[in-house]
């Protein structure tokens, strides 16, 4: 089983193993296509992505043994990297296979897709807070469970190919959205909202601010959240989005992480 990351040479070779299933092909087209860091783990004619942010998808064969190797290495907790390690599972055969394990946790997640031409663009802020891209200083400042920081290696990597959105109040970064993943087709939206600022209005505001970018770059804007996430959810159909596939994750049982 090798580990590495992908290089400009490798591409097309991991690329194709990709299908068009609408669970999350964003987040390993990011990684074999250079936009977002990663790892690529290869094993004959099956291949295992792994973004920066821990969300991981199984590509090819991935027969038995190459899922023993995935379980053993990755969920039962021996991979000696503490990047956390969350796979998506699209087929029937793979689900069963980990609902077997006793270390593994399966969890639903839920996939959306953009099906207006345009974004809303008329709410208005309170005249205290501001609006603005963010920026070096922003990127440090914002803090919660979906950031560009978990999501990105570096501030520089997110300057050069991602983009995202913030309203301030003050110093605070009370809302935000941004390019979660990327990819030549697809953006993911990542979004939070500060607890006390939240009910606010605030995240459609952000929200809508990314639909616009994705679309002035021609992209499509995809949503994603945990089944149990019912305000990401209503957010997601408020802004124009529709749920369109959903699928299990799986993780070591062990984990705090969601």
């Amino acid at each position: 089983m090798i580990r590495h990351g992908p290089s400009l040479r490798e591409h097309n070779n991991y690329i194709r193993y990709i299908d068009r299933t609408g669970c999350g092909r964003v987040y390993p087209l990011s990684v074999a296509e250079a936009f977002q860091q990663g790892d690529i783990v290869a094993d004959g004619n099956s291949v295992l992505f792994w973004h920066y942010c821990g969300f991981a998808f199984v590509y090819g064969e991935h027969d038995e043994e190459f899922l023993n190797k995935i379980y053993e290495k990755f969920i039962c907790g021996n991979d000696i990297s503490p990047r956390r390690f969350i796979l998506f599972i699209s087929d029937e055969k793979t689900r069963r296979f980990f609902s077997k394990k006793e270390n593994a946790v399966l969890e639903r997640r839920y996939f959306f897709e953009y099906r207006r031409d345009t974004a809303t663009d008329d709410r208005i802020l309170p005249a205290s807070l501001r609006l603005c891209e963010i920026s070096g200083d922003l990127f440090d400042k914002i803090n919660g469970n979906v950031t560009p920081r978990f999501l990105w290696s570096d501030l520089s990597d997110f300057l050069k190919k991602g983009a995202g959105y913030c309203i301030t109040d003050g110093e605070t970064a009370a809302a935000w959205a941004f390019t979660a993943a990327v990819s030549s087709e697809e953006i993911d939206i990542g979004i939070e909202t500060r607890a006390e600022y939240r009910h606010s209005g605030f995240g459609a505001i952000v929200a809508e601010k990314m639909i616009q970018y994705c679309l002035s770059r021609h992209k499509r804007p995809v949503w994603a959240c945990h089944s149990d996430n019912i305000a990401s959810q209503k957010l997601a159909e408020k802004t124009g989005f529709v749920k369109t596939a959903e699928c299990f994750t799986v993780k070591r049982r062990s984990s705090d992480l969601q």
